[in-house]
């Protein structure tokens, strides 16, 4: 599995490998593209899918996937790649068109039965509306109207002449989720140097205790936390825990301790402070909510 590194971030563009992530490995990241018929709404995102930094280390040290970069994709296409790019949108086209052309055969042999009644009333000069034609006829004109003999394979013909001709403009462009020239003397393996400060490390080695406990993860930010922890995948499952990333001996005011506890409490969640032991090299933890207060009025 290829992870995709530019301009320092990192990201999985192919959708079966974003599936295996999720399902097999717990790795969730966030999905920041567009789907191609919803272009204007952001509740329901696609690919490409971008991977927070501790994800990418878990993935690399578990050897999960490897890290590369396509140089090609930061340089103008080629003459060669440019002319297979047309070729391709051409085939795209023809197959398009032959597609509508079958969808409306389809549609009209369905419906063949009626459109041969009602060609045959045209040329008796009845009524071809609906609520006529449900109307019964006397016998004469009955047997008239049976006696007409109408040849289908003609009669599909001149209704798929009906159809308008496709035209480039009005075809669907596809919106590619994974590179389709992929070419392996393309890429490079690149290192990967995170996390390389203190800070990072204790949220890598917070975030990779949780991992291995079984968790899903996610990035906490719209909680004021550094991790959102579930018990199951967030398809399914609310978070349970909001996690704030301490070293040991750090220190945090009351006051922003007060507020963090706040928030857990308003959005049903339990604040846990994970602090690493670099001695010990182990995650212990301490879990917070807030009990509420009362006011006393004085007698």
């Amino acid at each position: 599995m290829y992870l995709i590194l530019s301009k320092n971030n990192v990201f999985v563009w192919n959708a079966d490998d974003w599936l295996k992530l999720r399902q097999d490995h717990r790795v969730l990241g966030d999905l920041i593209g567009s789907f191609p018929k919803s272009t204007r709404q952001d509740v329901f995102l696609g690919l490409p899918l971008l991977l927070l930094p501790e994800e990418v280390t878990l993935l690399l040290e578990k050897n999960i996937a490897c890290l590369v970069q396509n140089h090609s994709l930061g340089k103008p296409p080629t003459v060669s790649l440019s002319e297979k790019f047309e070729e391709y949108r051409n085939t795209l086209f023809i197959e398009q068109a032959e597609c509508l052309r079958k969808n409306r055969s389809k549609q009209i042999t369905s419906l063949m039965d009626k459109i041969v009644e009602g060609k045959k009333r045209k040329m008796l000069g009845l009524h071809t509306n609906k609520k006529k034609m449900r109307k019964t006829l006397d016998k004469k004109t009955q047997e008239a109207l049976d006696s007409i003999e109408i040849n289908t394979q003609n009669l599909l013909e001149e209704e798929l002449a009906k159809l308008p001709k496709l035209t480039k403009n009005e075809a669907f462009v596809q919106t590619h989720t994974a590179y389709p020239w992929f070419n392996r003397d393309d890429i490079e393996i690149v290192q990967w140097k995170y996390p390389f400060t203190s800070d990072q490390q204790v949220k890598y080695k917070v975030y990779k205790d949780l991992w291995e406990r079984g968790y899903y993860i996610t990035n906490g930010d719209k909680f004021g936390g550094d991790f959102l922890i579930y018990p199951g995948d967030p398809i399914m499952f609310h978070s349970q825990f909001i996690i704030q990333c301490q070293c040991k001996d750090e220190e945090i005011s009351v006051i922003e301790l007060v507020a963090k506890c706040r928030i857990s409490c308003h959005v049903r969640k339990t604040l846990v402070l994970a602090m690493y032991c670099k001695e010990e090299d182990r995650v212990k933890y301490q879990s917070l909510q807030w009990a509420g207060s009362k006011t006393l009025e004085n007698s």
